[in-house]
């Protein structure tokens, strides 16, 4: 399953359709209670629907979590947490045996209950019709989650050890998860550190030694400037961004580029120096292909 970052951005689905969708909220929260009883009227000629629906207890339960997947649909809020409702949703149909052609089914008549609502609440067509193509991608994308969690659903029944492997998946996940974390609080002492040899650097100037104190400094700068694209990156990445690879190569880039500042307070031979720009024009070009690429 991709994850719901990636889904919002294959279906075109921004900001403005979360809050397109939150204005609706008010306005089909007065439909909640009418949604359940006309949804029961669209099934009530489904051939499965009395092996599944099979007492007023389980009906009941039923039409509540219908209303509220009603109102979480214009929420406003659609996350991991949200993506994760979703194929829970998907797998308890896979657990029934219900088939995915009812779903589909019943996700029309969803649609066309909410396009009714929208039809009989704005007035205005250039509104609506704005309303109605975020109501359509939510619907999509919920639509998309649920069959996909029918087909990873119907996998499973392949894998006998599949309860071992998703504990195993789990574990795995958390054991990375700590492991960036602790790579967050690596950076945040290494920043420390930096700041450190910044003051040092910062030192030879009011010592006397301008030239090298002013190098040493820019170097310090540089250095401290990629720590904090680093922890930028992985706070990304712990809230689901991608792996920003351009990110390690500037760490590089800089690396060499305080080596020349370096060497040229040394007096280090030519030839050395020339290796080092040359490192630092491959590099170049290597961080310029991966920004093209990424963007």
């Amino acid at each position: 399953m991709e994850s719901i970052r990636d889904i919002k951005k294959h279906y075109n689905f921004f900001e403005r359709d979360a809050s397109n969708l939150m204005r609706v909220s008010p306005v089909m929260a007065k439909y909640a209670d009418e949604f359940p009883h006309k949804f029961y009227e669209h099934i009530k000629d489904f051939e499965e629907t009395s092996r599944f629906l099979k007492n007023e207890e389980v009906i009941k339960r039923h039409q509540k979590a219908l209303k509220e997947w009603l109102l979480n649909l214009f929420s406003g809020d659609y996350e991991d947490s949200y993506l994760t409702s979703l194929e829970k949703v998907g797998f308890a149909h896979v657990k029934i045996g219900l088939r995915p052609h009812y779903v589909n089914a019943s996700m029309n008549f969803v649609r066309i209950f909410c396009l009714d609502v929208l039809r009989k609440e704005f007035k205005d067509e250039a509104e609506r019709r704005e309303l109605a193509n975020s109501l359509e991608k939510i619907i999509d994308i919920n639509l998309d989650v649920i069959i996909s969690s029918f087909v990873e659903g119907e996998l499973k029944n392949y894998f006998i050890s599949h309860k071992i492997e998703s504990k195993m998946i789990q574990v795995a996940k958390r054991f990375v998860h700590g492991l960036n974390l602790v790579l967050l609080v690596g950076l945040m002492l290494m920043s420390v550190m930096v700041m450190g040899l910044f003051v040092y650097d910062v030192s030879h100037i009011f010592d006397g030694n301008i030239e090298k104190g002013l190098l040493s400094t820019l170097g310090s700068l540089l250095v401290l400037w990629v720590v904090i694209e680093l922890m930028n990156t992985e706070i990304k990445h712990l809230k689901g961004g991608k792996f920003a690879i351009k990110v390690f190569i500037s760490v590089a880039l800089v690396s060499v580029i305080r080596k020349i500042l370096i060497t040229t307070l040394k007096g280090e031979a030519i030839e050395a120096q020339l290796a080092l720009i040359a490192a630092v024009a491959v590099l170049g070009v290597v961080y310029w292909l991966i920004a093209r690429i990424e963007a």
